[in-house]
Order: structure tokens, then C-alpha cells, then sequence
């Protein structure tokens, strides 16, 4: 189970159908899916079972992050005693109702990249439960009641209580696409995570005005990004992203919805 971090760790990834978010040490804690409505699939944020993190191996590093601008790009960074390693992350634009596609890609800006990956999925607050699923060709598939999972980018393998874990190493200066599918069917076709980052990136682009009439154009952009983010197709705007966690405890009702 990842350990709490005050919010402010937090980045946050949106599509405007659901958001997911994702800790210091490269761990989604939070997400309902397909859509915000739905029941979470990890809930480790509010202290409930399930995440999905991939992280350096190696235990000693000092941990950063930044958004790329005017979107909701988050890209994890981690200096170690071995390695500089960065995990771009994003929910994939142009955003479908019924199912949704977290893309994390990891790079080896200097030195190789030892990575540790757990995909810990608990649908229904962890009421229910993925099959033990297949691998395929392309990827590896599992399903619950209502729900259809599909991983690809490294193997998993199956540990005691249902969780899947991945070790894999990126050689210095080249990069390891990651694709996570869940929705209430199967995909039609195994996701491209690079038709996906460029389609992304191109949505990000039409989607946020450069702001440049405003006193913090940055500032503005990256606003408009956490409001786009945030609103359905539908016109519905989501009040929190984190549930409405309390910004300090035990000082009565103070929640953060920032």
C-alpha cells in the first residue's frame, strides 16, 4: 500500500470524463471509472485498497514533477544514485463515455532506468475483483462484473492476493510506452500508445488559448488546463477531483477543493 502525502504531492490527470491522481513516488491512488460517477478503482488515496504505480527501483531518490504547458501532462521525475528517470503520464485525449486509456511513459534520461511497476486494480472500493486474466500478444487482459482491463508495454506476473508486478530496465536515452485500458468493454483493437500521445498532445494544443492578453499567461493556461480537465462533454463540472478530502485535520469542515 503506497504511503500518504499531503495533497499538494498530488498531480492530477483529467479528461474530463474522469481524473485520476497520482502521487510523489509515481503511485495512481485515485480513479473512478469509466467516468467520475462510477465506483473507484484504486482508492489507496482515501485509504481503500488498490494503485497502480511504477516507480524507480531503487529505493534512494529524490523525487519532482512538473506539468508540460497549457495541458494536464504530468511528467514524474526521479534523480537516484544510478540514474535520472522521468514517467510522462496522461489521460488520452479525445476522451470516449465508456472507457479510458492512461498512458505513462518512462525514459532513461541518463544512466539505464530500473523500474518497479505494481497494477493493483480493486473495482468497487475493492468489493469486487479481477479475474486472474490472460496474456495475449499484444498485452494482458482481465475483467470483473462490469468492468474490462487491458495492460501493455512489460509482463506481468500474478503475486499472492491478486496483485501484478513488473521489473523491467530502460537503457539510457531511449523511453518505454505504458498502456493502461479500463471500460465496460474490451478495446476493439490493442491502444497505440504513440497515435495516442501524438492525439493527445494534439487535443491539449486546440484545447487551451495561449492566454497571452492575461498578467501570468503560464499561470492562465495552466488554469484553463485544470478547468478543461475537470468538465464533462455533457457541461458538468466536477467540484473535486480529490473527493473532498480535508485540507488540515481535525479543524472542522475545511475541504480542499483546489
Amino acid at each position: 500500500m503506497p504511503a500518504p502525502a499531503v495533497l499538494r504531492d498530488y498531480a492530477f490527470l483529467g479528461d474530463g470524463e474522469r481524473g485520476a491522481i497520482v502521487g510523489p513516488q509515481g503511485e495512481v491512488v485515485w480513479l473512478c471509472a469509466p467516468r467520475w460517477h462510477d465506483d473507484a478503482v484504486f482508492s489507496a488515496l482515501i485509504g481503500g485498497p488498490g494503485h497502480y504505480t511504477v516507480r524507480p527501483q531503487n529505493a534512494w531518490r529524490v523525487r519532482g514533477g512538473h506539468y508540460e504547458d497549457g495541458t494536464l501532462i504530468h511528467v514524474s521525475r526521479w534523480v537516484t544514485d544510478e540514474a535520472v528517470i522521468e514517467s510522462r503520464e496522461a489521460l488520452a485525449l479525445p476522451a470516449a463515455c465508456d472507457g479510458l486509456v492512461l498512458l505513462r511513459r518512462v525514459r532513461a534520461v541518463r544512466g539505464d532506468a530500473r523500474v518497479h511497476l505494481v497494477l493493483d486494480p480493486r473495482p468497487e472500493f475493492g468489493a469486487g475483483a479481477m479475474a486472474e486474466g490472460r496474456d495475449t500478444p499484444d498485452g494482458h487482459t482481465a475483467a470483473s462484473r462490469d468492468l474490462h482491463l487491458w495492460f501493455g508495454g512489460a509482463a506481468l506476473k500474478r503475486r499472492p492476493g491478486g496483485v501484478w508486478q513488473a521489473a523491467f530496465t530502460v537503457p539510457e536515452r531511449q523511453e518505454r510506452d505504458l498502456v493502461l485500458y479500463i471500460g465496460r468493454r474490451p478495446p476493439d483493437t490493442a491502444p497505440n500508445p504513440r497515435r495516442l500521445w501524438r492525439e493527445t498532445e494534439a487535443a491539449w494544443r486546440e484545447a487551451v488559448p495561449r492566454c497571452l492578453d492575461t498578467a501570468a499567461p503560464r499561470d492562465a493556461r495552466h488554469a484553463y488546463a485544470v478547468l478543461h480537465g475537470l468538465t464533462s462533454s455533457t457541461g458538468g463540472m466536477v467540484a473535486a477531483a480529490t473527493t473532498s478530502l480535508p485540507e488540515r485535520a481535525e479543524v472542522g469542515r475545511n475541504y480542499d477543493y483546489r
